[in-house]
């Protein structure tokens, strides 16, 4: 069946059979797209399952006979993979189409705001950290003397976490990509499930901690 055509005032016909349609710019066949997605998904997935696999069983602690080695260790797993994912990303985004909809320069600068608020939460967090706070250390029995309350955690939960999503959302728009906007949304599904299932359970261990730290006091 042919396409409708109208009449125009300049060209005579439009053909309609051959129009684009606009609202999806995304290569599904795309290996890179994929190889992203996993793994964004598999980094939270990690880190959760080996630090609650080191609370209970003190496996890698006993491995290493060094509790702080063992940390450190699980620490630069964790960076690397983080920077591979990063590349990964960023391979993602270098091989799907531009959405032409984000070629705007106010999203250009929008997508550098995003990065660069990114940046500032991410790292003045790990400062108000340290490495131990930022890498699980709660996990290996390191534990810090209160909770961080000063900037960026003054102004919400789990900086590091929104400020890595919001270097995400930076790129995507830098790079006009509708697939890195799916993406990015994925990390902040994948970063609300790891802090559902993070949140309860650090807390419970600085509660272990304070309640043997009262029985002390009392025996």
């Amino acid at each position: 069946m042919r396409g409708r055509s109208f009449s125009d005032c300049c060209s005579g016909y439009i053909d309609f059979s051959k129009a684009r349609v606009p609202d999806m710019d995304i290569n599904w066949s795309d290996v890179n797209l994929w190889v992203s997605l996993a793994t964004i998904t598999f980094n939270p997935l990690f880190w959760n399952v080996v630090a609650r696999w080191e609370y209970r069983s003190k496996a890698l602690s006993n491995l290493f006979r060094n509790q702080r080695l063992a940390c450190v260790l699980l620490g630069i797993t964790i960076f690397l993979l983080g920077l591979f994912r990063d590349l990964r990303f960023k391979a993602a985004l270098d091989s799907q189409p531009r959405w032409y909809a984000l070629h705007e320069n106010w999203i250009l600068w929008s997508g550098y705001s995003c990065m660069a608020v990114g940046a500032v939460f991410v790292l003045i967090s790990y400062y108000r950290l340290g490495f131990f706070g930022t890498f699980l250390g709660d996990y290996f029995g390191i534990l810090m003397d209160e909770k961080v309350t000063s900037f960026p955690f003054s102004v919400l939960e789990n900086p590091m976490y929104w400020g890595s999503f919001l270097n995400f959302v930076g790129g995507a728009l830098v790079k006009a990509s509708q697939a890195g906007l799916v993406l990015s949304i994925w990390v902040a599904v994948c970063y609300k499930v790891a802090i559902q299932f993070e949140g309860p359970f650090t807390a419970k261990i600085y509660e272990d901690r304070d309640r043997k730290m009262r029985f002390n006091k009392m025996a």
